[in-house]
């Protein structure tokens, strides 16, 4: 009668690399990856982004469970297409253009409000008004924004 084989693993694998002992080279060669990630990681959590993260993917079912409740039906489809939207236009602007405005709109609506009291005005005071570079400069903008928006509608 045949007696079974048993394998008897040579001593090479017995003594087997430790996972650190593994991942060392790698280690070595990414180190400023890994500091890269480790900051981004930080910069996430400090700014409340990692835990809203976290908590937003524990609870996706409560999530999606709450969007649609709330919303009527078809919002939420429309919902996340208009999001998509947003991104995607985001993603196109320049991160300075962007800033910029940003930063000139609490000033604007400041500017805005105080124009708006008090009488109307005519023309020969917005053609003197034009004269001043920075409402020139705003003009011109809105003019430009204006003559995007009118193109971009053209085409579709």
């Amino acid at each position: 009668m045949a007696r079974p084989i048993r394998a008897r693993p040579s001593p090479a694998r017995q003594l087997a690399e430790t996972p650190s002992e593994v991942l060392a080279p790698d280690l070595r060669s990414s180190v400023d990856s890994l500091r890269m990630v480790l900051e981004l990681i930080r910069l996430l959590d400090e700014r409340g982004f990692l835990r809203f993260s976290t908590d937003l993917l524990r609870e996706e079912d409560r999530v999606v469970e709450v969007l649609t409740e709330r919303l009527p039906p078809g919002g939420v489809r429309r919902a996340m297409r208009n999001l998509e939207v947003l991104v995607g236009t985001f993603r196109e602007l320049d991160p300075a253009t962007l800033g910029v405005l940003a930063r000139s709109i609490p000033g604007a609506l400041k500017e805005a409000e105080k124009a708006g009291a008090g009488r109307s005005i005519g023309l020969l005071e917005i053609m003197n008004t034009l004269r001043d570079p920075e409402v020139n400069r705003g003009v011109r903008m809105v003019l430009g924004f204006l003559r995007g928006i009118g193109r971009e509608s053209g085409r579709g």
